[in-house]
């Protein structure tokens, strides 16, 4: 992807796009997490309750710093890519925004060297959000063309690429206790 194709990208989330991209593990939908109303796109495309609440995938811990509250501990944890992409349940902090915890005091956090994640977090210097490509309760696309078939009209865009991951969702931890709430393997 050449820089002039990614910039433009980049300065649309910036403005309030909500669009598809290959992530580390599969398909997923994103936007940048202060715009509500792009949040609010993702939930109605998807038809997911507000109250689950959503993933915000970062390049950088320093990034997703602003939603969470968590301690030295818990900032090694986070902040290095694990060798199975973990999302981490962390309490969220007061300044996070409810529409990305929904019903929860945590937020769900992943930290990935995915190239495509890193330019654009780097872009926005903020984490993406982060939800599967799919309608409640269906299979989420799994490729570029099922994504623009079943989504195109209702995305700003769809970022070609392939996913890094298995086409399954990652794993999802809690960082107070180490329960796994999603195997993802």
């Amino acid at each position: 992807m050449t820089s002039w194709i990614l910039n433009r990208y980049v300065r649309a989330i910036a403005r309030g796009a909500v669009f598809a991209y290959p992530t580390d593990t599969i398909w997923g939908f994103g936007c940048h997490p202060l715009h509500a109303a792009s949040v609010a796109r993702i939930l109605a495309i998807k038809r997911r309750p507000a109250a689950k609440g959503l993933i915000l995938l970062s390049s950088r811990l320093e990034y997703a710093e602003p939603y969470v509250d968590i301690d030295g501990r818990a900032r090694e944890a986070l902040a290095r890519p694990a060798a199975q992409p973990t999302t981490f349940l962390v309490p969220a902090s007061a300044d996070c925004p409810v529409w990305l915890t929904g019903a929860h005091p945590t937020i769900a956090v992943r930290v990935t060297d995915h190239p495509l994640i890193e330019r654009l977090c780097e872009g926005i210097e903020a984490p993406l959000v982060s939800t599967s490509a799919n309608r409640a309760g269906r299979p989420a696309a799994r490729n570029f063309l099922q994504v623009r078939r079943q989504f195109g009209a209702e995305l700003d865009f769809v970022i070609p690429g392939h996913s890094a991951g298995s086409g399954r969702p990652s794993r999802i931890k809690s960082l107070a206790d180490g329960a796994i709430i999603r195997d993802g393997a």
